[in-house]
């Protein structure tokens, strides 16, 4: 029986962000709307047991419920959802409760897993199931990472990955990643970007001030993103067919560029050192612009997390071997070449009954 795992980040894109610039809040009962159209999907494509993280305001329950009030009522009753059980509260609450549904739900067995929520949302789970296979959706402020696709097309098309993975692997792409040793302790990962930023506190974790940025090394370079990677698409966009990462210093002297550093926020960076990063090689982060050791912070996938202290080695590798993530739209197409798409018992175009 195919079943499909689903992680919805109720608190993403309710950060600082929303009064610092232009993104918008996505209530509760906007993110319940999207994820029922991820089920009608899973349910259209057959899938019957969905596995999801539970979360205090109970979205995917209240998706179920709007799903069950349309026309597509019947498929909502073959669908059955099971949580994973968490410690505490029973609720997953911050990235801690994310990585550890990620890890319940490659436990259970599920084939792929369905995401909603920002960068720092996904990270936590390829943190907690690293191996998972990911179909990421744009639910946060910044969604460098995510798949740009209807919740409904992307759950059909999980549906189907999960009914046969072994003939939708060739649909599967590694996504490279950043991994951080701090002093030579255990590695953090990053899937877009790891920062420094000035100020020894991590405050609201959120970015918002370009004059805080100090250095960056970003996975993910392209213009037509916000965050870092929209800043590094700027200064050297990425075509995605290598696997590299741009290393930016900030400051005087140097170029001067506009850049989308948020929703609605273009501003100017000026950046005076660009270098292209293969996989292997490192980038010792320094704070280079006067910031003293113990003055800056450490951000990843934009919210800042560690406050560096004096005498701190803070080192960044890029790794080809980052997470799994399902490319949607191409598992879509081949299937509907293939004849998959035809619901059963409807004539198709030529005449015969599938």
């Amino acid at each position: 029986m195919a079943s499909v795992g689903l992680i919805v980040n109720p608190s993403a894109s309710r950060d600082v962000r929303r009064l610092t610039s232009l993104a918008r809040t996505i209530d509760v009962h906007e993110r319940a709307n999207a994820v029922a159209r991820v089920l009608c999907g899973l349910a259209g494509g057959g899938v019957e047991s969905v596995w999801y993280m539970p979360d205090a305001a109970h979205v995917v329950e209240r998706a179920h419920e709007v799903l069950a009030a349309t026309p597509a009522a019947g498929a909502a009753a073959g669908l059955r959802l099971r949580p994973v059980v968490l410690g505490g509260d029973g609720y997953a609450s911050d990235a801690a409760g994310t990585r550890a549904a990620s890890t319940a739900l490659g436990e259970a067995g599920v084939a792929c897993l369905v995401t909603f929520g920002g960068d720092g949302t996904n990270r936590a789970v390829a943190s907690g199931w690293p191996e998972a296979v990911l179909l990421p959706l744009a639910g946060g402020t910044n969604n460098a990472f995510a798949t740009p696709l209807d919740p409904t097309a992307a759950g059909l098309a999980a549906a189907l990955y999960a009914a046969d993975p072994a003939r939708h692997d060739r649909h599967v792409v590694r996504r490279p990643r950043l991994e951080l040793r701090l002093d030579g302790a255990a590695p953090t990962i990053a899937l877009v970007d790891v920062a420094v930023v000035r100020g020894g506190w991590v405050g609201a974790h959120a970015i918002w001030d370009p004059g805080l940025l100090v250095e960056a090394v970003v996975a993910r370079s392209d213009p037509s993103l916000t965050g870092l990677a929209g800043v590094a698409g700027v200064v050297r966009p990425l075509d995605g067919q290598a696997v590299e990462a741009i290393h930016l210093r900030f400051g005087p002297p140097g170029r001067r560029v506009l850049v989308p550093l948020g929703p609605g926020q273009l501003v100017p960076i000026e950046v005076h050192d660009v270098r292209v990063l293969r996989p292997g090689e490192r980038i010792v982060l320094a704070g280079q612009d006067g910031a003293a050791p113990g003055q800056v912070t450490l951000a990843f996938d934009g919210e800042r997390e560690i406050t560096l202290t004096p005498g701190s080695v803070a080192e960044v590798r890029l790794h080809a071997n980052g997470p799994r993530v399902l490319d949607a739209a191409g598992l879509l197409r081949a299937a509907a070449a293939d004849g998959l798409l035809v619901a059963p018992g409807v004539p198709d175009r030529w005449g015969a009954e599938r």
